[in-house]
């Protein structure tokens, strides 16, 4: 082979080796849910499409002030979601009993959107499959589960999954992002997929799922946030985060 086959070959073996190399690396963008919640506090819900963006929601005023009371400090308007947090803390309760559930929701959602903030790219995943359907009951961890008596918080510390500790009965499918999960015991939970992305930047996708809680027949109402991963195709999916 003369001098000019040589460099040709090389140049042609060094573009393959590199295009190669490439492409086991694929940036993926986070993904955000239009559906952020965000109408619990502002009059025209706030569009928000990167990770920055929630952490400025952190002291924007809100449109539907808070009432909030504290013995010994009277009554205090809350008007974002620093100033919630931060009076929680010290003490302070809902002003008027019937609306705990409420202050409650709008404590997690505050806190949902400091966590979406810390959503970025990735460059693996093995949540391709997992999908809103009875299935995902089956992977998804047992804290899931709704768990309003003690017995059910003991049931979900020996139980390998949601599905076992709850017995998922039914699952509407509204989308691929939303779906409502019923179990044998009247429990009713709503999840929405909020966010996609690397949380814990460990390169792997991450997923954020906001959980409304509520019971056949009843009044109760709760939310709670889950922050799930899987390191491996066939691994179940692991529990980061929960609010």
């Amino acid at each position: 082979m003369n001098y000019k086959k040589q460099m040709m070959f090389f140049t042609l073996l060094l573009s393959v080796l590199t295009n190669s190399s490439s492409a086991e690396i694929v940036i993926k963008n986070p993904y955000f849910n239009n559906n952020n919640q965000s109408g619990a506090f502002f009059e025209s819900p706030i569009v928000m499409n990167d990770a920055n963006d929630f952490h400025q929601l952190h002291k924007k005023t809100w449109d539907f002030p808070t009432k909030l009371k504290h013995k010994k400090w009277g009554n205090k308007e809350i008007t974002n979601c620093f100033e919630l947090n931060s009076h929680l803390d010290k003490g302070f309760t809902v002003a008027n009993l019937y609306e705990f559930s409420f202050v409650n929701a709008q404590r997690v959602i505050c806190s949902m959107w400091q966590l979406i903030g810390k959503f970025k790219s990735y460059n693996k995943s093995y949540m391709n499959n997992v999908k809103l359907n009875k299935d995902f009951a089956s992977i998804a961890p047992a804290s899931f589960s709704l768990q309003i008596s003690n017995e059910q918080v003991e049931k979900v510390k020996s139980s390998a999954n949601w599905n076992v500790a709850s017995k998922i009965q039914k699952v509407d499918v509204k989308n691929d992002n939303n779906a409502t999960f019923y179990d044998n015991s009247g429990s009713i939970q709503r999840l929405t997929l909020m966010a996609k992305g690397d949380y814990n930047a460990d390169g792997i996708e991450d997923q954020m799922y906001f959980v409304e809680n509520s019971v056949e027949g009843g009044s109760y109402s709760s939310s709670k946030v889950f922050i799930i991963t899987r390191i491996t195709a066939d691994a179940p999916l692991d529990l980061l985060e929960e609010i």
